[in-house]
């Protein structure tokens, strides 16, 4: 008899021990991470967008399937912009967002999240299930905690709930701000490209957030940019790596999913010295689209 409740009783402790190493699924009740908008860091104004653009885009018959905007605030004007012209050309059911990781908290090659954004107008929601379907292709656990702080992202979604109000995310903190593991980032392209296939692209957008020269005097701003202007202007024929920028990899995965087929509208182009005045550690920012080639 004590045989018998001695093997009961490791069968049961074996069982609690499985039971305890399983992950709990997860729900659809998520953090909340907030933005500079419902932290009311900033007042949300119209931009004037008639003012601020070097150069209006005359044809807007265009579709643009991928882009790239800044995630410096103090740009909001251009972004503003930028994402009310995005609206005015196309629908976005999913917005897919590449993010540096400024602060190097990422515990992942690749951090996402089933979180939602408060805009300040609203929630931002992500897309659960592709979530959690791109984490289990990338073999990576759910990393909340690297969003908390990520302006990369965070900056974004006021603009996102303000003009694509359903619109849902799909957000990715890429570890390494100027280093690029194309290595890791071909599994990440992967991920991605049944979402940008030619179905895909009716309904989701692929956003690259990211700033250009940094730190830099105007001279060596002006040095930079015109680099980086290089490939933004001729994507099939420049590389990538010729970039100046904070999010390189978001780069190399819109070249890769791209297929050198890039055609690129700049949008605008300006500085954090144009937009302050101050002449020194200057931040620059391109807000681009690109759409496919014949």
């Amino acid at each position: 008899m004590k045989k018998i409740i001695w093997i009961f009783f490791v069968i049961v402790l074996l069982i609690f021990s499985c039971n305890k190493s399983v992950k709990e699924p997860e729900t659809r009740t998520q953090r909340v991470f907030h933005t500079w908008n419902s932290l009311n860091e900033m007042e949300y104004r119209e931009s004037v967008s008639h003012l601020i653009l070097k150069e209006i885009i005359s044809k807007q018959d265009f579709f643009p399937w991928v882009g790239i905007v800044s995630h410096h605030i103090l740009a909001h004007d251009y972004i503003d912009a930028w994402f009310s012209f995005l609206a005015r050309m196309r629908y976005v059911d999913t917005f897919f967002i590449l993010s540096p990781d400024h602060y190097n908290v990422s515990l992942v090659p690749y951090s996402l999240t089933t979180g939602s954004w408060d805009s300040g107008f609203g929630m931002v929601e992500s897309d659960f299930d592709r979530v959690l379907e791109i984490a289990k292709t990338l073999d990576v656990d759910l990393d909340h905690g690297a969003f908390i702080i990520e302006h990369g992202i965070s900056s974004l979604m006021p603009y996102i709930k303000k003009y694509f109000p359903r619109a849902k995310t799909v957000s990715v903190i890429i570890s390494g701000e100027s280093q690029v593991n194309t290595y890791t980032m071909e599994f990440l392209s992967d991920a991605l490209k049944k979402y940008f296939n030619k179905e895909g692209k009716q309904n989701n957008f692929l956003i690259v957030s990211s700033d250009f020269s940094h730190g830099g005097n105007p001279e060596e701003t002006y040095k930079n940019d015109l680099q980086s202007e290089k490939y933004l202007n001729d994507s099939v024929n420049v590389s990538w790596n010729t970039v100046i920028c904070d999010n390189r990899s978001g780069i190399y995965i819109l070249d890769n999913l791209g297929k050198s087929n890039l055609i690129s509208h700049i949008l605008s182009h300006t500085n954090s010295f144009e937009i302050s005045g101050v002449d020194e550690d200057i931040t620059s920012y391109f807000f681009v689209y690109f759409e496919d080639g014949e």
